[in-house]
């Protein structure tokens, strides 16, 4: 198929589900979380041998062409159980959120956090992240271990990437609202439209320079 019909969300329309991913996906183009507190991966106040998971969304670009962006959101602290430690050799753990859609294969139908449990080794390495997955984190998990604190989890949660307004002179929206934000290609310029004209950010004419604010 082409062109997708009928569009997302067209009152008398049918819509499968994989066009709305396919819309999502014109606004996130990789995975990641939404929000920098989202899906943090914690440890007990007392450390054990669970960690804490936080509340958030998380978006998860589908390893299937054309198949779109799963966006997930968690609504309350999760508890994960890390399995015990091998007691002669340490090993990595790696937390993931997974996206199973027996549309495409498999029975499941849902999102799920898993700990997804290391080799122990000398030199242990950290499992891969299986397909349609976000990782959270890894955990050392030292030989013998009995409570997993702060200082053995890294955190590896990557924000999602959402599309960048983008332009040439002849092409910016005709009808703006103030506010109304993005890149010209044809003038290499971040620049914003004030009500009455399209102004260069940090260019003149009251704009002002984003690039400042990082120090740039």
């Amino acid at each position: 198929m082409a062109l997708r019909t009928p569009p997302s969300w067209l009152q008398q329309g049918s819509h499968p589900a994989e066009n709305d991913r396919l819309t999502m996906q014109s606004i996130f183009t990789t995975s990641g979380i939404i929000g920098a507190d989202s899906l943090a991966i914690t440890a007990q106040g007392t450390p054990n041998m669970t960690v804490n998971v936080a509340a958030g969304h998380g978006a998860i670009v589908s390893s299937v062409s054309n198949a779109g962006v799963y966006v997930s959101y968690n609504d309350a602290t999760a508890v994960l159980t890390i399995t015990t430690a091998d007691p002669s050799n340490p090993r990595v753990d790696r937390i993931v959120m997974t996206v199973n859609d027996a549309y495409y294969s498999g029975l499941n139908n849902n999102v799920t956090f898993t700990v997804i449990a290391g080799t122990p080794a000398v030199s242990p390495v950290a499992p891969a992240t299986p397909a349609n997955s976000l990782s959270l984190a890894t955990i050392a998990v030292a030989a013998g271990a009995t409570s997993i604190g702060a200082g053995v989890i890294t955190d590896t949660r990557t924000s999602a990437a959402s599309k960048f307004l983008v332009w040439t002179t002849t092409t910016r929206p005709s009808a703006p609202t103030t506010g109304s934000f993005g890149f010209n290609t044809t003038l290499l310029q971040l620049e914003y439209y004030n009500g009455s004209t399209w102004v260069a950010a940090g260019g003149g004419g009251g704009g002002f320079d984003p690039f400042m604010l990082m120090g740039a």
